[in-house]
This record gives structure tokens, C-alpha cells and sequence, in this order.
């Protein structure tokens, strides 16, 4: 992912209004549009992944005012394409919309697969799964207007209330890119699992 490609999925970041389910489709989208070499090993996996987030957690820093929260979608982007690079490696076929259940699963949003799936579908929207768990763990409201800046730090804010991978970090660009190394290895142990496939 370039900069250019984290502005594009920013652009109208604070008044362009969007589905929640259409923010994450464009995620998954973006990802698999970046064409990722699909030849790669278990090693070379884990070694892109973790270079990719290091890289994009310095390019956040170049967006400007939108830092904070580019930080945290690129966190959101390299999870996503660490899904899509396992499913690739091992032979999943799978589609956008089961690649975002499989995020919804992965970032607490749901607790199964199958929900998740139908959540994907509408069944509940994905904005009202997002506004009852923002308040229960977090304690916040969603804005009446979704856009891909409220998205982000919604699921953000989830994830980092049911304590996932994200325990114990902090937002900044600099420090998260720093400490990838143990999370990355982490990732894939838990996608593996859940998309159960041998590491």
C-alpha cells in the first residue's frame, strides 16, 4: 500500500458518508487489488507482513492531521492482508465479503464465523453491531453519521476494550512499528486457527 492509497481510502474522511459494510469491502478490496506475490511461503508470510506494517506505520505520519487514525486503519489494512495472504498460501477460496466476516471474527465483532458472514450481509448491520459494542466495552456513542474516520476508530476502540492483540499499545505510528515483530508472529497463529489451516 502506498501513501497516495491510505489517502484515497481517507478521502471525504470527514463528511463523506459511508456503510459500514461498504468501508470494510473497500478494505478487503484495496488490499487485494495491491497484487501481493500469491507464490510466498510461511516464512516469506510472516516477513511481509511484518515489513509491510513497519513501512505503513511511517507513511501514516505523512497524511498529516488524519496521523492518529491512518495509523490505526494501517493497522486495520495489514491484518487484512494477513488474512488474504494465509488464504492465498493455502489454497482458500474465498470471497470479499467472507474475507471481512473472517475480519469481524478476528477483531471481536463477532464471536462466529457464521454470524459474522450474515452480518456482512446486512443481518445486523454491521453500524448497529458497531454501536452496541462501542457502548457496552467502551463506553462511547457512535456518531449519527457514519464516516471512514468514526469506522476505524470504532472498531479500534472495540478491539482495544476486549483486550485482542492490541493490549498494551499505544497509537503511535513510530512505537507500533517498532514492536511488530511478536505481534505479527501472534497474528498468524491466531488466523491460522480460526481459518483452520496448519502453520
Amino acid at each position: 500500500m502506498r501513501i497516495e492509497e491510505i489517502r484515497s481510502l481517507f478521502g471525504g474522511i470527514d463528511n463523506e458518508a459511508v456503510s459500514a459494510e461498504r468501508f470494510l469491502l473497500t478494505l478487503v478490496r484495496t488490499v487485494r487489488g495491491d497484487g501481493r506475490d500469491a507464490g510466498r511461503g510461511a516464512r516469506d508470510l510472516y516477513v511481509a507482513a511484518r515489513k509491510r506494517r513497519r513501512r505503513l506505520a511511517v507513511m501514516s505520519i505523512g497524511t498529516g492531521p488524519f496521523a492518529g487514525v491512518a495509523n490505526q486503519l494501517a493497522d486495520l489494512y495489514c491484518e487484512t492482508a494477513t488474512v488474504c495472504d494465509l488464504a492465498t498460501l493455502h489454497r482458500l477460496d474465498l470471497s470479499d465479503e467472507e474475507i471481512g466476516a473472517h475480519m469481524l471474527v478476528l477483531w471481536g465483532l463477532s464471536e462466529r464465523y457464521p454470524a459474522a458472514l450474515k452480518t456482512m450481509g446486512g443481518e445486523p448491520p454491521l453500524a448497529q453491531v458497531l454501536a452496541t459494542q462501542l457502548r457496552e466495552l467502551a463506553g462511547e456513542q457512535m456518531p449519527e453519521q457514519l464516516t471512514k474516520r468514526s469506522i476505524t476508530k470504532a472498531i479500534w476502540d472495540i478491539r482495544a476494550a476486549i483486550g485482542d492483540a492490541r493490549k498494551g499499545a499505544t497509537t503511535g505510528a513510530m512505537r507500533t512499528a517498532a514492536l511488530t515483530g511478536h505481534r505479527t508472529k501472534k497474528l498468524i497463529r491466531k488466523l491460522e486457527a480460526q481459518l483452520g489451516v496448519a502453520g
